[in-house]
């Protein structure tokens, strides 16, 4: 089952149509959102966070973690910083800009049927900034879990992907963010793609 969360009509009507055959609900606030999320927690939300009442980024935040097996695409005119630090991490959260290609809007809705995440190349371009130089200093370890960071794993995932404890994980954690000289997993996340520790393929469109 999809939710479309988008309060204008033309935009609400295309994601409609391109979801033609499956089970589509709308919801016209925060409050039905939750209700429909409530009553089926696997969903895909198709949402416009800036028409909607979440009272700032945390609530949107509170909102996404309550509903952790649901699959959000957030569709915007464009992202400004502050979502992008809050929300790049989650794994769950996909980013489409209203003014992509029908290519790329066709990509996402393929994979947000499938459940899998996808960043459109403008985010892409957003995150990615400049290319710094590949931190060296870092050991595989490290180098590993940073590149799991960035594809948006928690570290208990981590430490379960890669056969390790969790204490393990978060000092290797703790220790590449040191070296790298970020404190948060957004920072990690957008100095591995700068840097070419994580492959754009895995979830870009």
């Amino acid at each position: 089952m999809f939710v479309i969360a988008d309060n204008q009509a033309l935009t609400s009507k295309g994601f409609e149509q391109m979801l033609s055959g499956l089970e589509v609900r709308h919801a016209a606030n925060r409050r039905e959102l939750a209700a429909l999320l409530s009553a089926h927690p696997t969903a895909g939300v198709i949402l416009d966070y800036g028409l909607f009442d979440f009272e700032g980024l945390p609530g949107l935040l509170v909102t996404i973690r309550r509903f952790a097996s649901a699959h959000w695409l957030m569709v915007a005119a464009e992202f400004n910083h502050d979502l992008l630090q809050l929300l790049s991490s989650e794994a769950r959260v996909s980013f489409l800009t209203k003014d992509s290609g029908a290519d790329q809007l066709h990509s996402a809705i393929e994979a947000l049927k499938r459940g899998e995440r996808t960043i459109c190349q403008a985010v892409t371009e957003q995150l990615s900034g400049h290319t710094p130089q590949a931190p060296d200093r870092l050991t595989p370890a490290e180098t590993e879990v940073l590149r799991l960071i960035a594809r948006g794993m928690t570290a208990r995932e981590i430490a379960e992907a890669r056969h390790s404890s969790f204490y393990t994980v978060t000092t290797h954690k703790k220790n590449l963010f040191r070296k790298l000289g970020v404190s948060t997993a957004y920072e990690a996340t957008r100095y591995a793609i700068r840097a070419g520790l994580a492959d754009p393929v895995e979830y870009y469109i």
